[in-house]
């Protein structure tokens, strides 16, 4: 005997006769959807829990999914794509705040099983809080808010949402005290000079040999396109093109600097040889130790390229 086929509670809102066509229809939508109706409420009870805890982990997959199908799309085409199969964006954000939040958690919290038997609107507020909140939660916190009525539970949520933002606050308060502090205790003076005149001289000196490698290194390449004239000419004039514009655009910002320069304390401190500045010993060595790193940097990268 399945559910069916039980006699129906003393207290209904339809008729026999309608209580019969009902369950008619239920069983034959049944069969078109290959659902196999229980033999008892109990039965069915314990089958909606397991799929409403399946329809969690769908959310979650759907989540996923959707995640990494944008990926893979350009601006706009994922949000077309929506509309072109009738998915609602918002269910669509839902399953992605989802997938998200079981994303940023450790693995063993991910899978407690007090947040993967939440039901999904209770889920959904818990991945709207912030990732440090529910880690923060053990299992019989989860438990306690999982047995709440939605509205109590809501309320608890906004609780918590309140607790973050003031822990934010006193973080943010402590932060720009520690950096006011650093900022009264650092130093005023480098290589006795004041601190941003000593940064540029060091700078400078470090960020042109990272600038002149790269700029040899092309030109080099310049010189091979201009002389590889077996090519095909549309090929090599839009290789011209990208290089003409980019390093004019570099070229340019160069020109504003220097012309910057030139105008705040003129060309006679400036230009000629006389002008070529002279470095103490210790700060040589510190802005020759900054540029061979830097230089290295540069180089690494490349041959991680390679």
């Amino acid at each position: 005997m399945t559910i069916k086929d039980q006699e129906p509670s003393e207290i209904q809102v339809f008729s026999a006769e309608e209580q019969q066509q009902l369950s008619a229809k239920i069983e034959k939508m049944a069969g078109h959807i290959q659902l196999v109706m229980p033999d008892s409420v109990d039965d069915a009870w314990q089958l909606v829990v397991r799929m409403e805890e399946q329809a969690l982990v769908d959310t979650a997959k759907r989540g996923l999914l959707y995640m990494s199908i944008k990926m893979h799309l350009g601006h706009g085409e994922f949000e077309t794509k929506l509309r072109e199969y009738s998915i609602a964006p918002r269910t669509a954000q839902e399953a992605v705040t989802v997938a998200k939040m079981f994303l940023a958690l450790p693995d063993a919290k991910a899978r407690t099983s007090a947040l993967l038997n939440m039901n999904k609107s209770k889920l959904i507020e818990m991945a709207r809080l912030p990732v440090e909140t529910v880690e923060s939660l053990d299992d019989d916190d989860l438990e306690t808010l999982n047995d709440l009525s939605v509205r109590e539970f809501r309320k608890e949520i906004r609780k918590l949402k309140d607790k973050h933002t003031d822990l934010e606050e006193q973080t943010a308060t402590l932060i720009n005290a520690l950096e006011t502090e650093r900022l009264t205790k650092a130093p005023k003076q480098m290589y006795e000079l004041p601190m941003l005149v000593a940064q540029v001289r060091q700078k400078s000196f470090a960020h042109n040999a990272v600038v002149n490698e790269s700029l040899e290194e092309f030109i080099a390449m310049v010189e091979q396109l201009c002389n590889t004239r077996d090519l095909d000419l549309n090929h090599r004039i839009g290789a011209a093109q990208t290089t003409w514009h980019l390093w004019l655009g570099i070229q340019q910002r160069i020109t504003h600097m220097l012309n910057r320069l030139s105008g705040e304390f003129g060309p006679e401190h400036l230009a000629g040889a006389e002008c070529i500045p002279q470095f103490a010993e210790d700060e040589w060595q510190d802005a020759q130790a900054n540029r061979e790193y830097m230089l290295a940097m540069f180089n690494d990268r490349f041959k991680t390229r390679e």
